[in-house]
Order: structure tokens, then sequence, then C-alpha cells
């Protein structure tokens, strides 16, 4: 145990100790470089001697450095002093869940529901830049003071399990996931699990297994299905009963795919409590669904699973339930007779379908119009809707709605579309192919991560805007006094080697010199932030600076000429201190013109009573803004066909064309400028 008054690494005083885990203790300090204070977590010596341990436990930590999210405990930095390992983490003054639990014994339905969205808020992110959390417990979520939930030690746990760790290093087994207690893969649907079984503490004040031992506990984990928290409060809402039971299925496969999904449910259970909108699923060999029957849900419900007996007839207290295939078995009466009502039912559907197709032609929207168009279309067949750009639950529900089945090919890095949105679909868009048919879609990673570059502490600031810029990363700037020289760079945020995406800021907080106010070679800065260039320039000149370098940068927001940023932030400085400026280029698409061609067919052309329009002076608008016509089209007189002509717009996307003779309207559609 480290003593109040002890330094880490030169930096980080030791406050005080405020808890203590499996692989670490935790204590308060005070970070007298950046004067604030935080929460270190000290490894403990059994596993810093290990030296696997360690390097993987860095590499993970780094990676949760990277996870920034106002439902995650930030982590600041990672380091090593006289054999000392620690991670250094934003302090949350307040309790844990756990804490929070033992004093209220249980909690609200509508508390443990806006508890839980703030946690799985967190997961989200973790799960979208690629990190499985694996010990999602209440001991693990911090409850701050103004009701902040956060989710924290995001990496230890994937370090731990990646190391092979027992189990009373990985936590509390009391919220492990059958597959991670089996030593099986574990995904995104474990951390769910946990989650479910935290909301069920929630709920009750209690775990919904407990044992001697943690064997006795997995194996229950394992084998059996959590019972319903009906069980303990009967009167608790169906669709909170049904999201933790959907949560804390055995089979990984049926419980939510995503956290997004089970996130959409519980904000519905927030205004809908009592409505029963949970979807339970079991899936049989085939692959086909089914939903699961009263008798099962009631068997879940009450928690009991029915004994197997031997060959003596006598109940086996070794097997708790049914293997699959016996179950399948057992059922298979039923599923054909099923099958069978269901071909006669889709016999009779179908020739109700094409008796309404031969006697009424089916209506279709046109996309472009908006208008409803006549065709026939084959009752079996569908048009494949476009859904790149739409995420990964969007595009579910908008080909499930088309009769289309959905398969998730690969998950590539993407520059353009933020992780978890669809890049690439396998048939094209509006493409007529057959219900039930397959769509493979490419999911976005996000951008790809790259490690923030090493060398950036300590350097010259010019050095280390070189090196970021040279990864593609944005770098913003907070100077501090130091005994450094003026514009050394004292410390980077993320830190170096921790994984971001392209396109990411990176903080860097640089030395604006020691404050020697005293001197009288020293003067005050002047802010020339939002100022015109040859202004700012006048006004450091005149305050005895140099100015330096001038880089232009383009910015959607601040307009031409202004300065955007000054390389030493106003204060005091020596005299004659070089200052450079970074100034705005405007908008790089100010001056950018976007185009797109449309068609005017001449048999659209009619009046008010149906009568086509021979003579007439020509007006085109596009958003209300006349677009110019070509001399030969000036009069529908003198149009010898269509009349194709090319649009352009300060605007991107969708816009409204409109035709107008005689200044009346005749046409108006969308069209779409690139």
């Amino acid at each position: 145990m480290l003593e109040r008054g002890f330094f880490i690494n030169n930096r980080y005083e030791i406050l005080s100790r405020v808890g203590a885990g499996g692989m670490s203790d935790v204590y308060k300090a005070k970070d007298h470089k950046l004067n604030r204070n935080v929460a270190i977590k000290v490894l403990k010596n059994e596993f810093s001697k290990d030296k696997n341990f360690v390097s993987k436990f860095r590499v993970e930590a780094q990676s949760a450095a990277s996870l920034i999210h106002p439902n995650i405990v930030n982590v600041y930095d990672v380091g090593e002093d006289a054999g000392l390992y620690y991670i250094v983490m934003e302090l949350i003054e307040g309790i844990t869940l756990k804490s929070y639990i033992d004093k209220k014994g249980k909690l609200s339905v509508k508390e443990t529901i806006s508890i839980a969205i703030q946690i799985a808020n967190g997961i989200e992110c973790a799960h979208n830049n690629q990190i499985v959390h694996r010990d999602i417990k209440p001991q693990n979520i911090m409850i701050s003071r103004e009701g902040k939930v956060k989710v924290t030690d995001f990496g230890i746990a994937r370090a731990a399990s990646a190391n092979t760790i027992n189990g009373s290093a990985m936590g509390s087994v009391h919220y492990i996931s059958p597959e991670q207690a089996g030593g099986q893969y574990v995904d995104e649907k474990s951390d769910i699990y946990s989650l479910g079984i935290t909301m069920f503490e929630m709920l009750t004040g209690r775990v919904p297994f407990d044992g001697e031992s943690t064997v006795t506990i997995a194996l229950k984990h394992i084998k059996s299905n959590v019972p319903s928290v009906r069980e303990y409060l009967p009167n608790v809402p169906v669709s909170i009963e049904k999201i933790i039971l959907k949560c804390t299925q055995n089979r990984a496969d049926r419980r939510y795919p995503k956290i997004s999904l089970l996130i959409s449910d519980l904000k519905r259970a927030l205004s809908e409590p009592n409505v029963d909108f949970v979807q339970l699923e079991q899936r049989v060999d085939n692959g086909s669904t089914v939903m699961i029957t009263d008798d099962e849900i009631n068997q879940l419900r009450s928690g009991s699973n029915k004994k197997v007996k031997d060959d003596n007839g006598k109940p086996d207290d070794d097997i708790d339930y049914l293997p699959p295939k016996v179950g399948n078995a057992v059922t298979i009466g039923s599923v054909v007779a099923g099958i069978v009502a269901l071909i006669i039912v889709a016999a009779i559907v179908t020739s109700f379908v094409f008796s309404m197709v031969n006697s009424n032609k089916i209506k279709l929207q046109n996309t472009v119009t908006g208008s409803d168009v006549e065709t026939t279309i084959d009752p079996k067949k569908t048009e494949v809707p476009n859904v790149v750009g739409m995420s990964e639950d969007e595009a579910e529900k908008t080909l499930h709605e088309k009769e289309l089945g959905v398969k998730y090919e690969a998950y590539e890095y993407n520059d353009h579309y933020q992780s978890g949105y669809i890049i690439k679909q396998s048939v094209a868009k509006g493409k007529v192919i057959d219900k039930n048919e397959t769509i493979l879609l490419t999911v976005s990673k996000g951008a790809e991560k790259i490690e923030v570059p090493s060398g950036i502490k300590g350097s010259d600031l010019d050095t280390a805007i070189s090196k970021l810029e040279d990864k593609d990363l944005k770098w913003e700037l907070v100077y501090e006094y130091s005994s450094s020289e003026i514009n050394r760079v004292i410390s980077c945020y993320p830190i170096e080697q921790a994984l971001v995406s392209k396109g990411d800021t990176i903080k860097l907080t640089v030395s604006r010199g020691q404050k020697t106010v005293e001197n009288s070679n020293v003067g005050t800065i002047p802010n020339v932030e939002g100022k015109k260039l040859d202004k700012a320039q006048q006004l450091i000149s005149n305050a005895g600076y140099s100015v330096g370098d001038t880089k232009e940068v383009y910015d959607e927001e601040i307009e031409k000429g202004i300065v955007i940023r000054q390389t030493i932030k106003s204060g005091y400085a020596p005299k004659g201190t070089t200052i450079s400026l970074v100034v705005s280029k405007g908008s790089k698409d100010a001056d950018k013109k976007y185009k797109g061609t449309y068609t005017f067919a001449k048999e659209d052309l009619m009046d008010e009573e149906g009568n086509p329009i021979k003579s007439g002076t020509v007006v085109v608008l596009l958003n209300g803004s006349s677009q110019g016509i070509d001399p030969e089209y000036s009069d529908v007189s003198k149009w010898p066909g269509d009349y194709t002509m090319t649009l352009t717009s300060d605007t991107k996307g969708k816009a409204t064309i409109e035709l107008l003779i005689d200044g009346k309207v005749v046409k108006t559609d969308k069209v779409k400028l690139k």
C-alpha cells in the first residue's frame, strides 16, 4: 500500500487510498503538472512481475485511453515508475453502483432503466471501437454526485482475460457470461449478458445465481437460464422483464445482437413500460426463427429446468437441460404440423394476390417525382432499396420491410462513413429480385486506427505538428508557464502510441516559458484570435513581439483572412518572442459549384385542362433561383423535342426544379446535384 505523500513519476502525489480490486489498488492523487486531482490505479505486485501480462495491460489500457465518451471514465496516462505500473484516470467524486444498490436495497424500474441506458451508451462507444469490456458489473460502474453514470476499467479486463488470469483476479463470477465462464469465444454479446445481470440486481437487490464456490456459480451460468425478475417482483412491467430475459439468454445467439438494439428497447420501456414489444426468439437447426411459446416464457420466468431421467428412471442431477438435438426431436411433430398449416395459408394468400394483380395493377411510388405510377410486379419478387449510408439497424429494418434477408459480409475501415454504417450492398438499388433473398452488406469500422507518433513530448512545436500532420491528425494547443523553453511540447493527449482515428485532434500542452513579471524585458502578448490578419500583425508588433510564419488553413465556420490561432497565447512572455499565426482560408467549398442535369419531356407540358402547351416563355428555377435557358428553348414553340439542361448551384444534394411557362408552374421535380 502506498503512503500519503508518496510521489509517482515525480508528478502524481498520493493523497489517499479509495478502493481495491483483485488486480489493483486505487488512490486519489494530485497531478502537480496539470494541477488537478486524479484517480490512479496501481497494479498489485503479483501482476507487475508478469511481463507478458504487463505488456498486454499497457496496450489495452492505451486503447482504452482513446475512448472519449460522457459515460466512460477517461484514461489520462499509463506508465511505470520503479516497478510500479499505473493508470491515471478521471477522478469521479461519488460511489460505485454496487454501493448504491447496497445502500438503497432495490432501485425503481425508472431509475434502473435510466442507469442501464447510460451504461449501455458507454459500452456502445467501446463496441464501436472494437473493444469488449468483459467485466461489466456494478463494482465497475461509478455514479457521480451529480448522478452521472460512468463505466470504468475498459481494456483492463481484456488484458487479464488475454493472459488467462484466474477467476479471482477477473472479478466477481456472479456477472460472467456462459461463454466466458466456459472459456469460449467472447464478443459484444458477453457484455450484454453481464449488463442484464446488473439490471437484475438493480431491480431485485440480489444476483440471480449464488453458491458455495465460484465454480458452482459459473456452472449455473453455463447450464441454467436466468430466472425472471417477476419471481422476486411480481408487478414488474412486462417490457423490462423481457428485456432482461433477452439480455441473459444462455445461448449468445438468442440475446440482442447489438447493444444499440438494447438501448432502443430500454428507451421505449421508459415511455411504454407495460407494452409487450420485446421479441424473444429461439433458433431451430434449419436456421428459421420461431417465437417462444407462452409455456416456454413461463419456464424462463420460473427459472426451472426439468430434470432428465437416467437409464433407471431416476432424475440425473448432472443433466439440467435437454441438449438442442433432443429438444428439436421432441418438438418435430409440432413443427411439421405448423409447416403444413403455413403451406395451406400461403397457397390461399398467393392465389388472392395473383387475382388482385390481374384485376388491379400494383401502385408504386416514383422515388424521383414523388408521384404514383402504375406497374405490374410479380408478388414473389421485390425491389431492392438503397441502404448505403444507413446504420445497421436502419438497413436491417428497411430490407426486412422488403422481405429480404441480411448478412454482414465484411467490416472495413472507411474515412467517409462512421463505424456501424453501411458502405456497400451486394445487389444494386432498384433491382427486382426474389423475395427472401439475402443481401450481403459491408459495414464501416470507421476511420482506420493509427498510433499517436512517438517523440511528441519534449520536442519543439514545429516538429510535433509536422509529425501529427504526417499521420493526418489535427492538433489543438494549450499554453502553460513552464521551466521548459518557449514552444517546447510539455505533454500530449491522447498519449503517444495511443490508438486514434485519422483526423482526430491531439491536444498539445506547450510551454510559454517562465512567468517572470519582474523582468523588465517581459511584456504581455495580445490576444489576436478572431481579428483580421493585418490588424493582428500590427498589434503583435506594437507590443514588442515579432510576427513569425503565417499558415493558411480551410475553415468551414471562420471567414477568410481571420486569425484562428496564435502559437503563443495571450500572457507574459519575453519581448522579441516570435509569434506565428494560423489564418482561415474560408470554406473549402466556398467557390465550388455543384452540377446536375435534368430532362424535360415535351409530352409532359400540359395546361390545367390537359391540353398540350405549344407556346410561351420558358423559365427554369432551381430552389427558387433562375437557371440560364438555351436561347433555342426560351420559347416552347421552338422545342424540337425533349430539353436536357445543365444545372449549377452553390449547395450540394437534393434540390427542387420548377419549369414555368408564361409565369405558371407546369412541372416540379427533385434533382440531385454533385
